[in-house]
This record gives structure tokens, C-alpha cells and sequence, in this order.
């Protein structure tokens, strides 16, 4: 519940935070898809991400599946319940909704 948006997660991804292990977002409602995409991307040891409720984030499957394959560490995802992949029981991690 903070003001935080896609430019705020930029910051975090590319300059101060590149080792962050957990980031919680939940009801950020100004952050979108772009932002998580972000972080995930930069973060390279990130393990959990929380975006529940944050209703910007319109994700797909494919942007599902891109989260996963891009940041191999990521293990638990808590993910906006409005958005469910198919063939989550395939993947090793822990996928919360």
C-alpha cells in the first residue's frame, strides 16, 4: 500500500537494490506489469515476490512463463488472484493466489 510505481521498481532493479531476495508489493496499485517484469529481470537473486492486489499487473500466461524461465532462483510467487497459469502444478515453485 505505498505509492510505489514501475519508475520506483526501475531504480530498485537497476542501481540500488540488484541483490534483493524478497520484495513485497502487494496493493501497489500503481505498479504494472512492466515494473515486476523489471525486477525480475534485474534482480538476479530474487527468491519471493508478493503483487497481490496489484491490479495494474495484467499478466498472461506468457508473461507468466517469462517470469519463471528468466529468474531461476524465484520460488515463491504470490500473484494477484484475478490471474491463474495453466499447468502451475508443473513447475517447481510455490505459486500462491
Amino acid at each position: 500500500m505505498t505509492k510505489t510505481d514501475d519508475e520506483t521498481l526501475y531504480v530498485i532493479s537497476k542501481k540500488s537494490c540488484c541483490g534483493l531476495l524478497q520484495l513485497d508489493l502487494e496493493q501497489c496499485c500503481h505498479v504494472t506489469k512492466k515494473g515486476v517484469k523489471q525486477v525480475v529481470e534485474n534482480c538476479t537473486r530474487l527468491r519471493e515476490i508478493n503483487w497481490l492486489r496489484c491490479h495494474k499487473v495484467v499478466a498472461d500466461v506468457d508473461f507468466w512463463m517469462t517470469m519463471v524461465f528468466s529468474r531461476p532462483s524465484l520460488r515463491k510467487i504470490m500473484a494477484p488472484s484475478h490471474f491463474c497459469p495453466s499447468d502451475s502444478k508443473d513447475l517447481e515453485i510455490d505459486i500462491v493466489i
